[in-house]
């Protein structure tokens, strides 16, 4: 499950959210649209990369055990259909508390044409009744996620698109509407499969959507993201690569990982202005 965790835990963009949340505190208001959208994208890029995490492994468990139609846990996975098309259910009841502390409730329905590490395949899923619990507070997840095993690129590499469209986000302060694209590339550590430790990927795409305000934004990742785990840390890190966030009338708001060090320290720009953060 290696592909899994990293992908989902060195995309997790919540990391962001705290950033601008303690920027949002400066006694400049005028900016706070701009803020709330960096914090939405952030909110909706983690949650989908959960759900991400959670169909992948849901597809990998259903192509190991190949002749069960139901495997018990939490979530509960039931498979109908015959490879190379089947349908995965993730079924969390009324309370699923995840290896990631999150508690989940109702399905998420994946339609896989094949395996998740075959070349060409495509796993579409939608959730139904589906939410998180986060802190106390209930979010209702809405949309669909399309991941598509491509096939090796030019350099060798394994690579996935993961597109996410008509997402919603719904929670008690309002809705997060968002849609996002992206390309993940494994681009070390591919064949080693049973040696985690040394892999890392390589992230590109956008994002777009509105946030609670209805102010639309954008978010474009300017230079690859490469995500890899720290032996020193004992965590799987972005180590490297900037995006931007783009809110019409508000300054581009630029978070750059850094130069590939393991380290924690984050860098976000803002007119021209630099400050450093220390996560961890």
């Amino acid at each position: 499950m290696k592909t899994v965790k990293i992908i989902s835990l060195c995309l997790a963009a919540m990391i962001v959210a705290g950033l601008f949340s303690m920027s949002c505190k400066k006694k400049d208001t005028t900016k706070t649209a701009s803020y709330r959208a960096a914090q939405d994208n952030a909110t909706a890029e983690a949650t989908f990369n959960r759900s991400y995490s959670q169909i992948s492994k849901a597809c990998r468990q259903g192509g190991a055990k190949s002749m069960d139609t139901v495997i018990a846990g939490c979530p509960t996975i039931t498979i109908t259909g015959a490879w190379p098309d089947k349908i995965v259910t993730l079924d969390f009841g009324t309370a699923c508390t995840g290896d990631d502390g999150i508690v989940r409730r109702g399905q998420i329905i994946s339609h896989c044409s094949g395996l998740y590490v075959d070349s060409n395949s495509v796993i579409i899923s939608t959730f139904q009744n589906y939410y998180e619990t986060i802190n106390g507070v209930d979010h209702q997840i809405q949309g669909s996620q399309t991941i598509t095993n491509l096939g090796h690129n030019l350099a060798g590499h394994p690579h996935f698109s993961v597109d996410v469209q008509g997402a919603s986000i719904t929670y008690a302060e309002g809705t997060i509407h968002w849609t996002s694209q992206r390309e993940n590339e494994w681009i070390a550590g591919y064949d080693t499969y049973l040696n985690p430790w040394d892999d890392e990927y390589s992230v590109t795409g956008s994002a777009n959507g509105t946030d609670i305000n209805g102010a639309a934004f954008t978010v474009n990742i300017t230079t690859p993201l490469v995500c890899k785990f720290c032996i020193s840390l004992f965590r799987w890190i972005v180590a490297s690569g900037k995006l931007d966030i783009l809110n019409a009338g508000y300054p581009t708001i630029t978070v750059d990982y850094g130069d590939g060090s393991c380290d924690f320290t984050v860098y976000v720009i803002v007119n021209g202005v630099t400050y450093t953060f220390i996560l961890g």
